[in-house]
């Protein structure tokens, strides 16, 4: 029992010390060094600048979303097409074959 009284009574004086006795924090703006990625303010492609931290990423992210998407879906055009003009080409070659039989 003894142990757990001392246990107890080292902690709380080891952390009434480290409280009363913590350097007083400061709170000055963060300065970067000068090129730091955090000073790069992002322009989207419209001009507007980026209010920074998580309206910028989402902002980015749906630029990204925005062009993968058009291209996806110039892909599917065209594979579309081409699957098209396939289908049509092997029309033409069996009907052709059927009417030399």
């Amino acid at each position: 029992m003894r142990f757990v009284l001392g246990l107890l009574l080292g902690f709380g004086i080891g952390l009434a010390g480290a409280i009363l006795f913590a350097p007083d924090k400061k709170r000055e703006a963060r300065r970067w060094p000068e090129g730091h990625p955090a000073q790069i303010v992002a322009v989207s492609r419209n001009g507007d600048r980026g209010a920074g931290g998580v309206q910028g990423v989402v902002r980015s992210v749906q630029e990204r979303l925005n062009e993968a998407w058009d291209e996806a879906r110039k892909a599917s055009a065209e594979a579309e097409r081409e699957m098209t003009t396939r289908y049509e080409e092997l029309k033409r070659r069996n009907a052709a074959e059927r009417v030399k039989k």
